[in-house]
């Protein structure tokens, strides 16, 4: 089965020359916020320094905190309670295919959820027919809210649920969705929630870790350990690290935990090392000893942002440093602030290529006049996604099916290849990237296609 390559043939032209103008893609997104039924409506773009502000609140991390908007950034595209606004202001067709995008359009994570929206409405621009209906619904960021939003979309015949941002959300409305037999395109990076028929788009640390430990097998290292933070994210990337050396060979030879809120990491760093004590305190003049003898070759560090910093600091400071030790990392490693730390200079991890989102990212920005935040571009695919399969819709409407959904041959995003299993979980295409001179440089480019199609 050939790939649907959508999104990244579509960052190539300018959303002002798309086929859809902005009055049809107002009617085409519609939705609720609070208690009123309003239209979104399509706005000039105003200017708007300040990125969007962070997930609050996930079961893994999904990116580390930016600064928080001001008052005066106002988003190019956005919800609004219109008085009076009801049913979509165009008629449908009787098979238009209708999507549910769900959404914390307020609560801790409004901002997030208006990034989102507005990275799933210029997919709509892109690449929509005219009779595409987005359905817009406010999550508040929590389980009950978007429960409501779930019910309100079945009563709105959604055939797809776009959404929501959080697992804890995604659960909830998980039971409801299968038995209504509506597919869930989740952007939670937790597969604790995948099922059948709930889809977790969230860039998952298990396959880039795979992909990690294969390319540094390929260059010969051969002992591994590990330095985890005890939580979902530690665990996870210590169970692909032990499942990816068992099946492509070499040995691990120690795992050390820390707490993610402790004060000192250098405990953990010590028994990572098997120190017997902190480096010694020299006297002026004084001759170094020799660095400590290491029966590892390479480290995993699946933490982010300031606390692996931190932690990375600790390393250095127990001279297990990156002249000796080859540091491996995570995809939440592709943060800017990371990539100016002279202590990861030469550090591997795995993650989408990003070619195709930095032609999306910049395109955000000038349509938008912020930066988008990291998961923006799911909601673009997803969307992108849905707006595809509705193009060969037949006497039956849009095709959602899991055979539809599921493809083999899977799809090409912003993200690269990916493709939705029947276990829920997301398998992509991660390119092996390099930290060089403050960004990163390809060392091994992510695949075009999935060496199994028929799979």
């Amino acid at each position: 089965m050939r790939r649907i390559l959508f999104p990244v043939l579509a960052l190539l032209v300018p959303i002002l020359a798309a086929c859809q103008t902005a009055e049809s893609v107002r009617d085409s997104v519609t939705g609720l916020f609070g208690q009123g039924q309003p239209g979104v409506r399509i706005v000039p773009p105003a200017p708007a320094a300040a990125p969007a502000p962070p997930v609050a609140a996930a079961p893994a991390p999904a990116a580390e905190p930016a600064p928080a908007p001001t008052e005066a950034a106002e988003p190019a595209l956005r919800v609004d309670a219109v008085p009076g606004a009801g049913a979509p202001a165009r008629a449908r067709g009787r098979n238009a295919p209708r999507v549910a995008l769900l959404l914390p359009l307020s609560g801790a994570n409004a901002g997030v959820g208006q990034a989102l929206l507005d990275a799933a409405t210029q997919a709509v621009f892109d690449l929509a027919d005219d009779d595409f209906v987005l359905l817009v619904r406010d999550t508040a960021g929590t389980p009950q809210g978007a429960q409501l939003a779930a019910e309100w979309a079945l009563e709105q015949q959604a055939q797809l649920v776009v959404g929501p941002l959080l697992g804890t959300e995604a659960q909830a409305i998980a039971p409801t969705m299968r038995a209504a037999g509506v597919p869930v395109l989740s952007f939670s990076n937790d597969r604790s929630i995948a099922a059948d028929g709930v889809y977790a788009l969230g860039i998952a640390p298990q396959a880039a870790v795979a992909r990690t430990i294969e390319f540094a097998r390929g260059r010969g290292l051969e002992r591994f350990a590990a330095l985890v933070p005890a939580n979902a994210l530690g665990q996870a990337a210590e169970q692909a690290l032990r499942a990816s050396l068992a099946a492509q060979g070499g040995t691990l030879v120690r795992v050390e935990r820390y707490e993610p809120g402790a004060l000192d990491y250098a405990p953990a760093v010590r028994r990572l090392g098997q120190l017997a004590g902190p480096p010694p305190r020299l006297a002026r003049g004084e001759a170094a000893p020799p660095p400590p003898e290491l029966d590892f070759e390479a480290v995993l560090l699946p933490d982010f942002g300031d606390r692996l910093v931190q932690v990375v600091a600790q390393l250095h400071g127990h001279e297990i440093d990156p002249i000796r030790i080859k540091y491996l990392g995570i995809p939440l490693w592709e943060d800017a602030r990371l990539f100016r730390e002279s202590s990861l200079q030469g550090a591997w991890f795995a993650a989408p290529a990003p070619a195709a989102r930095a032609r999306f990212e910049q395109r955000y920005r000038d349509f938008f006049g912020r930066a988008p935040p990291r998961v923006a571009t799911l909601a673009y695919d997803a969307v992108a996604l849905a707006a595809i399969l509705a193009r060969g819709k037949g006497p039956e409407g849009a095709d959602y099916s899991p055979a539809a959904l599921t493809a083999a041959g899977g799809f090409a995003g912003v993200e690269g290849i990916f493709r939705l299993r029947p276990n829920g979980y997301v398998e992509r295409g991660f390119a092996v990237l390099e930290i060089a001179r403050d960004t990163p440089r390809v060392l091994s480019p992510a695949p075009e296609a999935f060496e199994n199609p028929g799979n």
